[in-house]
């Protein structure tokens, strides 16, 4: 109807040609005005913690409530997305890294934006269709900000019906009717007169900071974000239950249709020719991992150098075998039975090839952390080469099984991975076993200021370095967990409670770091 509207030429602002007046329309309008205000209340000048998980739980509630006659309640993808949101947004409550935080507060919209798009049919192409994504980009970028004019409209029109109905309004409703009327008159005034008059200015700012607790420039930023998220949230559920036009989304995804467009015998000899190079390099391998290949190393090369070097190159090279793999089903015409037969051969023997290269790969990262300890990049690296062993695996079922959906598996696999990773808790696995390195070999040393940037959850780790023989090393623990507590002890809002933060400070009450303070400030000098 809006569309076909606005093509016409029909003005529908004034309210004339569309009816926004409805209970449905009006419960949306107060579900966004609820996370206007909920989302300043909770994020607003605080830092994050169980806000997060909070919010998340209201924006369910009011998109359930507003979106319940679009909404089938059964097992399926999108219901079951449910489950990944919620529990990354719990990693705000009970951990403190800020890699994931940053990376999730990406990660989390997107996958609301994918699911609230999915459980309310709105999408065109299937979430296992690689051109969902134009669907996804739609909704973001599209429905959030194609219908923000509609609460003005909404607003406008509740209005004019109140003025129609003038005789029959009451005394409190004119009231309430003229007090949001005047309120940003009163808001512009003040804001003129303060930067007029500096003792009119500290009047207002007083009366303010006594009765509201907030200044006038916080309460002028709160309601330009309150605003904001109000007519966006309104606009995207707007679009989830009203806009049926998926015309726009189709013209742009059909045009990306995957072809069939590689040879086989070309595809063949190529795989022939790699496989032939990784199964040397396998047979290598396999000599290194149990030991038989001391005896043919370059002269001046020990086994425990042969054996870490190359982990990159080779999760590189495991990277580009996946891709081939993924080319080649996805893209190699497939003439007869035949050649089909032999394509899955030369695949498989890839896969296995590549295979190998992990193992190779995570003994080598082994045997480097061992002498060097561990950092998020080598603990990274393994679990993508776990990601990866996966990733092969279903690969492999999709060589000997056509009719299998690849980028399902892909999918549901990248969620299950980043989930666990996010719930491995990196920092405690980091500081517990490089603190473990050190104390087991007295030649060993310790990076106190890699240490020093891990999260608080490492803190319960850290402590264990304060009874060190090493003098340098308990100074360096001193100022960094006396820092630590000072910073935990400033935390006062209820918004950015951290399980991780909570359990650092019960720990660090036990110490008392300022009878060497001056001391430890010395080392930065």
């Amino acid at each position: 109807m809006d569309q076909a509207a606005l093509n016409s030429g029909e003005i529908t602002v004034t309210g004339e040609k569309e009816n926004l007046v409805t209970r449905d329309n009006i419960y949306l309008l107060i579900g966004a005005i609820i996370l206007g205000g909920i989302f300043n209340f909770l994020f607003y000048k605080k830092g994050l913690g169980i806000s997060y998980p909070i919010f998340v739980l209201v924006l369910y509630g009011v998109i359930i409530f507003n979106l319940r006659d679009k909404i089938e309640f059964k097992i399926s993808f999108e219901t079951i997305l449910t489950v990944p949101i919620i529990l990354l947004s719990l990693t705000y409550l009970i951990f403190s890294n800020y890699v994931f935080w940053f990376l999730n507060f990406m990660i989390i919209p997107a996958l609301i934006f994918a699911q609230t798009v999915l459980i309310t049919k709105n999408n065109y192409y299937k979430w296992f269709d690689p051109r969902f994504i134009f669907d996804l980009l739609i909704a973001i970028f599209v429905r959030t900000l194609n219908y923000m004019y509609k609460p003005i409209i909404l607003l406008s029109q509740i209005k004019k019906r109140n003025i129609e109905s003038d005789k029959k309004a009451s005394v409190v409703t004119k009231v309430i009717i003229g007090l949001l009327i005047s309120v940003p008159l009163v808001f512009v005034v003040i804001i003129l007169l303060s930067e007029a008059d500096k003792v009119f200015e500290y009047w207002i700012d007083s009366f303010v900071r006594r009765f509201i607790n907030l200044n006038l420039a916080d309460f002028i930023a709160q309601l330009i974000i309150g605003v904001f998220v109000c007519l966006t949230a309104f606009s995207y559920l707007w679009s989830l239950r009203n806009d049926k036009d998926k015309d726009f989304c189709k013209s742009i995804g059909d045009n990306f249709r995957v072809k069939k467009i590689l040879d086989p015998i070309i595809v063949l000899t190529v795989l022939i020719t790699v496989n032939m190079i990784y199964v040397v390099f396998t047979v290598i391998q396999f000599s290194y991992l149990f030991g038989s290949i001391s005896s043919l190393l370059p002269e001046g090369v020990t086994y425990a150098e042969y054996a870490r070097r190359g982990f990159f190159e080779l999760v590189a090279v495991t990277i580009i075998n996946v891709s081939i793999l993924i080319g080649i089903i996805n893209l190699t015409k497939i003439e007869n039975s035949i050649i089909s037969g032999i394509l899955k051969i030369m695949n498989s023997c890839l896969v296995a090839c590549t295979m190998v290269m992990l193992l190779s790969a995570h003994f080598r990262m082994s045997l480097y952390e061992q002498e060097y300890g561990y950092t998020y990049l080598r603990v990274f690296t393994h679990a993508f080469m776990l990601f990866i062993f996966a990733i092969l695996v279903v690969t492999l079922i999709k060589v000997w099984k056509e009719n299998f959906c690849l980028i399902k598996s892909y999918i549901v696999i990248s969620i299950i991975a980043y989930l666990a990773i996010n719930f491995f808790n990196v920092d405690v696995f980091i500081a517990d076993n490089n603190i473990k390195r050190y104390k087991a070999d007295n030649s060993k040393t310790i990076d106190t200021e890699y240490l020093s940037n891990l999260s608080n959850d490492a803190v319960p780790y850290l402590v264990k370095l304060l009874d060190d023989k090493n003098e340098e090393v308990v100074k360096d623990v001193k100022y960094v967990l006396n820092s630590r507590k000072k910073r935990l002890e400033s935390k006062k809002d209820w918004q950015s409670f951290n399980i991780s933060d909570f359990r650092a400070k019960n720990v660090l009450e036990k110490y008392n770091f300022e009878d060497k303070k001056q001391e430890n400030m010395g080392i930065l000098q």
